[in-house]
């Protein structure tokens, strides 16, 4: 009974996105990332390619900018509108006397989150590559001979993987406390920590913002390593998370 349940919470869940800030994000975030790097290669020109091709630099560069500042505010963005469906009009007792167990509305939230960044990062690979089409037809001087998909799809792949313990993490915080600025002050001060931890081999590649960073950089961290701990800490994250929103009182 519980499975079918939970497709049903998660179908509910999905239907309250409709028309929301939270589902139009999902596409202004990532496309905004292609617009400004498309412009950079356009106005760049020759500067940026300086004789060579210039897909791999402007890959890196898209997926530093999303990786590094659009991806944190976007996932403290998100759990936040997402919690704030139930914060706002102070559903929650309404939602809770439901039928449904408490922790099938926990994790079809957390689930509807990942599922957003993972949409978001389909639309930055389609919007690059996109952008890298029309930049070869109409700056030659960046010689995108090849537009290969790889160096787009792989990193983001890993990226995708690392951020999930930070993802779940940020998730329970935006449900724990009903205020939105709490949520988005806990998003903001861990996102600037983690440009600091970052640079700290030694234990900014645990902290769990600074994971994405970290895969960024091959070499100065065991890249399956990192993946492992931020899937398996998500998971652990998750329940235990799941665990206190079923024991919390709620008003």
């Amino acid at each position: 009974m519980t499975t079918p349940m939970l497709v049903r919470v998660l179908r509910t869940e999905s239907l309250k996105l409709k028309r929301t800030l939270a589902l139009w994000m999902v596409v202004v975030a990532p496309i905004l990332v292609v617009v400004l790097q498309f412009c950079v290669g356009y106005f760049g020109g020759e500067r940026i390619s300086r004789g060579k091709d210039a897909w791999p630099g402007i890959v890196q560069n898209s997926l530093a900018l999303w990786t590094i500042l659009m991806m944190p505010m976007f996932v403290t963005l998100e759990t936040s509108l997402l919690a704030g469906l139930e914060h706002t009009d102070r559903n929650w007792k309404t939602l809770l006397a439901l039928p449904a167990p408490r922790w099938t509305i926990y994790v079809s939230k957390l689930l509807v989150t990942v599922a957003l960044l993972w949409i978001a990062h389909l639309i930055l690979i389609a919007g690059t590559l996109t952008s890298g089409t029309i930049l070869r037809a109409v700056q030659p001087a960046l010689h995108l001979n090849a537009l290969p998909w790889e160096p787009v799809v792989n990193p983001l792949l890993r990226i995708s993987a690392a951020a999930l313990l930070g993802l779940t993490i940020q998730h329970w915080v935006s449900l724990r406390w009903q205020t939105f600025t709490t949520a988005l002050g806990f998003g903001m001060c861990v996102m600037v920590i983690s440009f600091i931890a970052a640079n700290a081999v030694e234990w900014g590649r645990w902290f769990p913002w600074s994971m994405p960073l970290m895969i960024m950089r091959p070499g100065k961290a065991d890249v399956e390593m990192l993946l492992y701990a931020s899937i398996a800490g998500a998971f652990v994250c998750a329940a235990l998370g799941c665990w206190e929103f079923i024991r919390r009182e709620i008003a």
